[in-house]
């Protein structure tokens, strides 16, 4: 149960843990995914911040605004991956493989879950931007997933409930 200090709450330590990996983990998995993309964009022989420029435009500026709107999703799909692995106890990583796999699927979900708003927000085919998607999608929760599992495993991390651990 989160502890009180002077009215203000204080998360328990192994939540914070899971939290502090879940954002890590999402920046990090969403760097090796821009890395992946832009490699993609170039061996199809588009601009490699094709991609990027895109959305920045829609955004009403450049590449770096469509990069940084990017990394910000990336680091919220993480805290929302580690607070899932956190709170319900048939997700608590437990071992590697069980994170690495939970973050592949949570990379395959990011597929139908964001390629196809983000398609149909830039009024781009729905197939080709999955087909530009699945493969960095992946390498994204793949890495999200060792790192949060990792994490927590290397630390003894415990998932939590509303009145404590599960």
């Amino acid at each position: 149960m989160p502890n009180k200090v002077d009215e203000e709450m204080i998360l328990p330590a192994s939540l914070r843990r899971a939290v502090g990996f879940g954002i890590a983990g999402g920046l990090v998995g969403t760097a090796l995914m821009d890395i992946v993309l832009v490699l993609t964009f170039i061996m199809v022989g588009a601009p490699a911040d094709a991609f990027f420029s895109t959305v920045g435009e829609r955004l009403g500026d450049g590449a770096l605004a469509g990069l940084a709107v990017h990394n910000l999703v990336g680091l919220t799909g993480g805290l929302v991956f580690s607070l899932l692995v956190s709170f319900f106890k048939p997700l608590r990583i437990d071992s590697w493989r069980k994170g690495v796999g939970l973050g592949f699927i949570a990379g395959a979900l990011t597929i139908p879950l964001g390629c196809i708003p983000f398609a149909l927000w830039l009024n781009q085919p729905v197939l080709e931007v999955i087909a530009f998607s699945v493969l960095p999608h992946l390498v994204w929760g793949t890495t999200l997933g060792w790192f949060v599992g990792y994490g927590l495993i290397s630390y003894g991390h415990k998932p939590m409930s509303a009145t404590g651990p599960l």
